[in-house]
């Protein structure tokens, strides 16, 4: 019983990879025509630099879950401001997940 709830699991989680990615891929193929390339790549480093430095905080300040995600989007939305770039929550949340999946996999090599 054990083993098909970890393969349920496992092919879920692949699933969810997979449309992420297909997400990710269609949000900065919409930012792209819309506000640039430019405002692609300031949001991706800056939700990279955001969720690493709320992943560093963490240890300290004992945020988790929801509270990083809400620490990491109020940085890139403070952040985005001065670039004059303005994203919706889901947005800002793809752009989360995937800098989060990125720093996973580097964590994982």
């Amino acid at each position: 019983m054990n083993q098909i709830t970890e393969i349920i699991i496992s092919s879920a989680m692949g699933i969810l990879t997979i449309l992420a990615g297909i997400v990710v891929q269609s949000i900065k193929s919409y930012l792209i025509t819309k506000g640039g390339e430019r405002a692609v790549k300031i949001a991706e480093i800056v939700a990279m630099n955001a969720v690493q430095a709320v992943e560093q905080v963490s240890v300290e300040t004992g945020y988790k879950g929801a509270e990083k995600l809400t620490q990491a989007k109020s940085a890139i939305v403070d952040e985005l401001l001065k670039y004059n770039i303005h994203m919706t929550d889901a947005q800002l949340d793809t752009f989360i997940e995937s800098a989060v999946k990125q720093m996973n996999d580097a964590w994982i090599r």
